[in-house]
């Protein structure tokens, strides 16, 4: 009998490529998964844990599901960090599992099914899970975890309690995964983990190790990196660079800054200062024409003073990042920061959030209208989110074209206009 299951997924893109792992997990027990809810024999919800915000909205979910008689499967990041709000939302849920512990669901569901209830499995499975990934249908976009698990003891984050230790996936898999991705006409591989700066660190490897042998894998692809911590490529950032030089390589990096206060840094458990991280991006810069910087900012940690706040906007003003991610500090559970005293009222947290987006709305304005008049390729990659086409050019933009393309197709096109959160092109050749 073909098991009809529902997948619904939150959070980061380690998490996205998880569910493409449940996905070809459950093919081997005939599932086939489908659109919605009510023609289901099994709910998933693979969920996470990052930010308070993305918990309270995974548990209203739940909330709102636990009056469904379909059985519920409780996935990803949240039970490892807020396991007792997870069942009080979901009292009936039919099993809990760990990110780690996918493999168990080929035992688990069919006990579901013949109506087991209450099975809480969040250990981890020793197996790689990148047999299994089966990348999303009709895409060109692809997701290929290299790793999870971090080596660091950020204050403020919880994410480490559910993924661990570093866990890296061999050269060799992860070569022949990508190679098979590629070959089945993905355009777009993103290379991810929770840190790609720990590849290897159990397994005697590196990232350019890696990517330097990614890369001798043919075809109309090209690779997005994910994000890495600037401690972690301090020393390596001048190979890691050059093997990036290859046109199979967007030029895109992203490498969180969280704060431009380096007392605020020290307070987080962050392992380089601002000036490391400058550096970082000065030889990205002197390597490459017009890389896309992508950075992330905790604004109102606690003992964020107003001075450190203003380092921080001076940092950004001063390197104008192409892409920041702001986030408003929040307590997460079990972390060093939620134990603080010193914590930053509310509405200030607010009020510096509010003028840090300012801040960065000019910038991107600004930097988006400069590429007004480039031309070059692109590779049309899904559809827009307002209509047209979403294409992505060597450095990774976002630029909208309103012509009937195929998806992984490459074309020729100049840019004509520019948003704040996109560029718009039109085809020459």
């Amino acid at each position: 009998m073909r098991i009809k299951y529902y997948l619904e997924t939150y959070g980061c893109s380690l998490n996205s490529a998880d569910s493409d792992v449940i996905v070809g997990n459950l093919t081997e027990i005939d599932g086939n998964r489908v659109k919605t809810i009510d023609t289901a024999d099994l709910i998933i919800l693979n969920t996470c844990g990052v930010k308070e915000p993305t918990e309270d909205r995974i548990i209203s979910r739940l909330e709102k599901l636990a009056t469904s008689k379909t059985p519920m499967v409780i996935a990803g990041c949240l039970p490892k960090i807020s396991l007792a709000r997870v069942k009080k939302a979901f009292p009936e849920y039919a099993a809990i599992i760990g990110p780690q512990s996918i493999e168990s669901l080929i035992d688990i569901i069919p006990r579901i099914l013949n109506g087991e209830r209450g099975i809480i499995h969040l250990e981890s499975d020793d197996v790689s899970k990148l047999k299994w990934l089966e990348g999303p249908p009709n895409s060109v976009i692809c997701t290929i975890p290299i790793c999870e698990g971090c080596l660091g003891s950020c204050a403020y984050c919880a994410v480490r309690f559910a993924r661990g230790g570093v866990k890296s996936h061999s050269k060799r898999a992860v070569f022949s995964t990508i190679e098979r991705c590629v070959h089945t006409g993905y355009r777009e591989i993103r290379i991810t983990s929770q840190d790609l700066g720990t590849y290897g660190v159990d397994i005697d490897s590196n990232l350019v190790e890696l990517i330097t042998m990614i890369d001798k894998i043919q075809g109309q692809h090209r690779f997005r990196l994910g994000m890495f911590n600037p401690n972690l490529v301090l020393e390596s950032i001048d190979e890691l660079v050059q093997v990036m030089r290859s046109d199979h390589f967007f030029k895109f990096f992203h490498i969180p800054l969280q704060s431009g206060s380096n007392v605020i840094l020290e307070a987080m458990g962050r392992r380089y200062t601002t000036e490391e991280w400058e550096r970082i991006v000065d030889v990205i810069r002197q390597t490459f024409s017009n890389p896309t910087i992508a950075t992330d900012i905790i604004v109102g940690f606690p003992g964020e003073t107003e001075q450190d706040f203003e380092l921080t906007m001076n940092l950004i003003s001063k390197v104008r990042p192409a892409v920041v991610n702001i986030s408003k500090y929040g307590d997460r559970p079990g972390t060093m920061a939620s134990k603080a005293q010193n914590k930053v009222d509310t509405s200030a947290k607010k009020e510096r959030s509010r003028r840090l987006t300012k801040l960065v709305n000019e910038i991107l304005e600004e930097n988006n209208k400069s590429w007004i008049g480039w031309s070059g390729p692109v590779i049309v990659t899904e559809k827009g989110s307002r209509g047209g086409l979403m294409c992505r050019n060597p450095s990774y933009k976002p630029i909208i074209i309103n012509d009937d393309i195929e998806f992984g197709e490459i074309v020729t096109i100049q840019v004509a206009d520019a948003k704040r959160t996109h560029l718009i092109g039109k085809i020459i050749s």
